[in-house]
């Protein structure tokens, strides 16, 4: 478990400095691209991330389960990964580009998804190295390529601002970060596998393999596709029934989804092979502690995240994107509950993914279908604060069945008592915000936080165990 802490830390302390920088990078950003700009970037973005996010076919994961549960097998797994991804890569790199030719977005979105899809090709082929230094849980090395990205990205878009470049310059970001971080991932890698015979695995291609491969890994395959539409469709939908300004606004907010949505991206990330290993030792009391352990962390974040995010949304608004954001205040206070409900069910994400492969393949099937509906049938009426509430609703649909699912088959842990505390706290700060959520986020920001860290020691929600696990991050491994 001490591992597992100090995955968290590194990843999550590399995460918030990258974010502090990228925060101030799109703070600029936003005003230089105006929100039609900003709509045509995000817009290249959702539709090369529709196809980026699939483009390992959820391999990664099933690779990392397995070296996880056999580590003398990671030579062999990774080189069949390696040669799948060279060809799976490319081939949706040549499908992406068609149909946006096909599709006559113009000529400068039709070139900047032509870059971004070669950066999409370039990460693509990082997803093996990833899954091997996943499955070892050795993710500092992970942290410092994952900073490195975010200081690339921070790079490109300074001197896009100061050498008036749009967004095919924008774009590139992508392709020179995937280039740097197949350099290093081949240097980290040779800790466990000192010849991973890089050059070799990318010219094997054997049908047979690959064949073998998605028979074992298809529902792995569906939940990383049904992942991305889920994820993106929003955009792509908002772009085609609203046009680029509304996407714009959308993304705006949308983006305080994205940069809070990092650390359950990095929890799940961790845990997933710490109770892989677990489950294979079938030590399912251990899983039942670490699971509620982590329950209780996320949920003393995602509350007062929530509460305070819908209270401050017009605040948030102009301190990220800048007056001319205002319609997109109203969708971030609902937007905002979407990143709470996700960090209260991902340490069940990394057990339903790893053990209820098919359960979670069917989950996430079922909401792209009532996200993507939902969305066909409300913005025209609504705009975009229904591609919100659409957001929100997902999220809660997926926790809910994640949560029967676990306790029907795997432990039936507690949560009750883990929630009402932090609950008590949230509404106390609330309360506390309302009359001056129109001043200056100096004043209530910290009058929020304040008031929820007292709230959490008068009710005795935080515990000694909290201290010993956070000094033991910082103790050498």
């Amino acid at each position: 478990m001490h591992v597992v802490s100090k995955n968290i830390f590194w990843l999550t302390a590399s995460r918030i400095a990258a974010l502090v920088m990228l925060a101030v990078a799109y703070f600029f950003l936003f005003r230089y691209l105006h929100p039609y700009g900003t709509g045509q970037f995000q817009f290249v973005l959702s539709y090369v991330l529709l196809f980026s996010t699939v483009v390992d076919f959820g391999i990664q994961q099933f690779i990392t389960k397995k070296i996880s549960e056999d580590p003398a097998k990671a030579q062999s797994y990774f080189q069949e990964f390696f040669s799948f991804e060279t060809v799976i890569a490319f081939f949706l790199y040549a499908l992406l580009l068609s149909i946006a030719l096909l599709s006559h977005y113009g000529t400068v979105i039709v070139e900047a998804i032509a870059i971004t899809g070669l950066g999409m090709v370039a990460n693509a082929l990082t997803y093996p190295f990833l899954s091997v230094m996943a499955a070892f849980q050795d993710l500092r090395k992970v942290a410092f390529i994952n900073f490195l990205s975010s200081f690339v990205n921070i790079l490109i878009i300074f001197t896009a601002i100061i050498f008036h470049r749009y967004i095919v310059y924008l774009c590139s970001v992508q392709l020179i970060f995937g280039v740097i971080s197949l350099g290093l991932y081949r240097q980290f890698i040779k800790k466990y596998l000192p010849n991973p015979q890089v050059l070799k695995s990318a010219v094997r291609f054997d049908f047979r393999l690959i064949k073998d491969i998605l028979k074992k890994g298809w529902p792995f395959a569906l939940l990383v596709g049904f992942s991305a539409i889920y994820n993106r469709i929003d955009v792509v939908l908002i772009t085609a029934l609203k046009g680029f300004v509304q996407t714009g606004y959308y993304t705006a907010a949308y983006k305080m989804f994205d940069l809070l949505n990092f650390f359950p991206s990095v929890v799940s990330f961790s845990l997933f092979p710490f109770f892989t290993t677990l489950m294979a030792k079938k030590a399912i009391g251990e899983v039942k502690t670490n699971l509620e352990k982590y329950l209780r962390i996320m949920l003393l974040m995602a509350l007062p995240m929530a509460v305070g995010g819908t209270l401050l949304s017009y605040r948030l608004i102009s301190l990220v994107a800048g007056p001319g954001y205002q319609p997109a205040a109203p969708v971030l206070a609902i937007l905002i509950w979407a990143p709470a409900i996700s960090f209260v069910y991902t340490p069940l994400n990394s057990l339903v993914i790893s053990q209820l492969t098919k359960n979670a393949m069917m989950i996430t099937g079922a909401n792209v279908i009532v996200n993507t509906v939902g969305n066909l049938l409300l913005i025209p009426h609504f705009g975009i604060r229904a591609s919100a509430v659409m957001t929100v609703v997902s999220e809660s649909l997926q926790g809910t069945f994640y949560f029967y699912f676990v306790r029907k088959n795997i432990t039936r842990f507690h949560f009750t008592p883990l929630f009402v505390k932090p609950l008590i706290s949230a509404v106390v700060m609330g309360a506390l915000l309302w009359p001056i959520r129109q001043h200056n986020l100096l004043i209530s920001l910290p009058v929020g936080v304040l008031a929820y860290v007292a709230m959490l020691g008068l009710t005795g929600c935080i515990k000694k165990d909290d201290f010993v696990t956070l000094r033991g991050l910082f103790q050498k491994t």
